[in-house]
């Protein structure tokens, strides 16, 4: 085995999910609630969130909140793992 072969990781791209809308409502009222009078807005990003694109089925969310810091707390308490921006 190359060194090469060692660092390759496996991405999965699988077929557009029509369920991958509804995954995101029900994820979105969840952090909505952790985020409280916190939260200005919160979006589907990135490839899950075109409809008919094949996509990793990961959702990707983004959040829009007056203090970030407390608001990567909150989520943390509730499960969710900040990423970054």
């Amino acid at each position: 085995m190359n060194k090469l072969s060692k660092q390759t990781k496996n991405i999965e791209v699988v077929a557009y999910d029509s369920h991958w809308p509804k995954l995101f409502e029900i994820e979105a009222a969840i952090i909505k609630k952790a985020l409280g009078n916190n939260c200005i807005a919160v979006h589907h990003i990135g490839s899950t969130s075109v409809p008919g694109l094949a996509a990793k089925p990961k959702l990707d969310i983004i959040t829009v909140v007056n203090d970030p810091i407390a608001a990567m707390a909150a989520l943390e308490k509730n499960g969710f793992q900040y990423r970054g921006e």
